[in-house]
């Protein structure tokens, strides 16, 4: 149609619909703030881990030429991903558990182990995840007597050392309550936003003055006030009301 024109929302029209609705935001927030913080604080297991820090050692005769030497920090490299494999194994962990005095079955064990290679040089880590700091500790430690044994029987011309030892962690590495906190929060803003756009979006009652002269073009003859606005209280409408009977006697 001609006569029809387009509805356009400025960032003034936005920040109007989130001023007049800004305490759902903030109430939404609050709510799935708290909600997460104590599901995490109450309700999720606290976990511990304890890392070391393993060095492949080839043998090799360093000095005697930047080829050799070269060669041996690219096959000590080699060698890294292939320990992991060895120490990865069921019969690996079977010698941990038996370590531990059986406290720990081989499969529990495996789920507890973290390895990591990132760093792609002679070292890697591994870490030992348990839901105390004291058992992770102590775990790590039978790791740490044990690997290198096994890595001994396995391989001649290299040696598995322990290069940082096990500590015990001072702080869960999760939950992460701050984090799942803030996550909630912006969660729950943003479901409040959504939820407020959503609802002015289809909602076609016009509020105020400025929305019919600015999208329909028609004059406004006449205003009901908002008496239940600021500043208007039952007795002024009483006396407005004995105004008016006032004037229309004297008439």
């Amino acid at each position: 149609m001609d006569n029809e024109k387009e509805i356009e929302i400025s960032l003034k029209d936005i920040f109007g619909v989130i001023k007049r609705s800004l305490w759902i935001v903030i109430v939404t927030a609050i709510v799935f703030g708290i909600a997460a913080f104590g599901y995490s604080k109450l309700f999720i297991q606290k976990t511990y881990i304890s890392t070391m820090k393993l060095y492949v050692d080839t043998h090799y005769t360093t000095g005697m030429s930047s080829y050799n030497d070269l060669s041996s920090h690219n096959y000590a490299k080699d060698l890294v991903d292939t320990y992991i494999e060895m120490l990865d194994t069921n019969s690996f962990y079977e010698k941990i558990a038996t370590n531990l005095s059986n406290k720990y079955t081989a499969a529990q064990l495996s789920n507890m182990m973290i390895y990591d290679n990132s760093t792609e040089t002679e070292t890697f880590t591994l870490s030992v995840v348990a839901n105390s700091p004291t058992e992770a500790k102590i775990i790590a430690d039978s790791v740490a007597a044990v690997a290198p044994e096994v890595i001994s029987h396995l391989k001649d011309n290299a040696t598995l050392k322990i290069v940082d030892n096990p500590t015990i962690p001072s702080a869960p590495a999760s939950p992460n309550v701050s984090k799942n906190t803030l996550i909630a929060l912006i969660i729950g803003i943003v479901l409040a936003l959504a939820y407020i756009f959503i609802k002015e979006f289809f909602d076609a009652k016009i509020k105020y003055d400025p929305d019919v002269t600015e999208y329909d073009d028609i004059p406004i003859l006449a205003a009901i006030p908002d008496f239940k606005g600021p500043g208007m209280n039952l007795n002024m409408l009483t006396a407005m009301a004995k105004s008016e009977n006032t004037d229309e006697e004297g008439k």
